[in-house]
């Protein structure tokens, strides 16, 4: 394979990579918008549940009041078990380096006429920088998991 051929392949790879992060956290931002507007409103429908003053309905409101707060319980817990925040930090800086990573590389190409060779030291710097950046993000996302099963199983003694 020429180097052209191999600095194109790296180049489509680089873009299914950044597409592929792009979902992933959009996914995951909408995720934590959701779990944390959801914790939000649940508390704030306590609030106003436990504070109403009507007597027809208190039996009614306060068991109202306990279902939300339960349901603020599984919320949470939902957002500690699956760590969408963090996810999406992580999903975050992995985008930014493999945009950083395109960038280097079109501005080396701009640089070449179109009969001049590519380097193949180039093309290798290139890849080991795009190896680089899924072995950081792969090492991230396992410690995320790590973390979360030891704060499972400190929540479980």
């Amino acid at each position: 394979m020429q180097q052209r051929e191999k600095l194109k392949y790296l180049e489509g790879e680089i873009a299914k990579g950044i597409n592929k992060m792009k979902l992933k956290g959009d996914q995951n931002k909408s995720r934590t918008f959701i779990v944390r507007i959801s914790s939000a409103l649940l508390g704030a429908f306590v609030t106003i549940a436990l504070g109403l003053q009507t007597t027809s309905l208190t039996t009614e409101l306060k068991n109202f009041a306990l279902i939300c707060g339960a349901l603020i319980s599984v919320v949470n817990t939902l957002d500690s078990i699956a760590g969408y925040r963090a996810l999406w930090v992580k999903q975050k800086l992995t985008l930014s380096q493999l945009y950083t990573l395109r960038n280097e590389i079109e501005f080396y190409k701009a640089g070449l006429e179109e009969n001049d060779t590519v380097d193949e030291a180039k093309v290798q710097e290139f890849f080991a920088k795009y190896q680089s950046i899924w072995e950081t993000a792969s090492n991230e996302w396992l410690r995320l998991r790590k973390e979360q099963e030891q704060e499972e199983g400190e929540g479980n003694r």
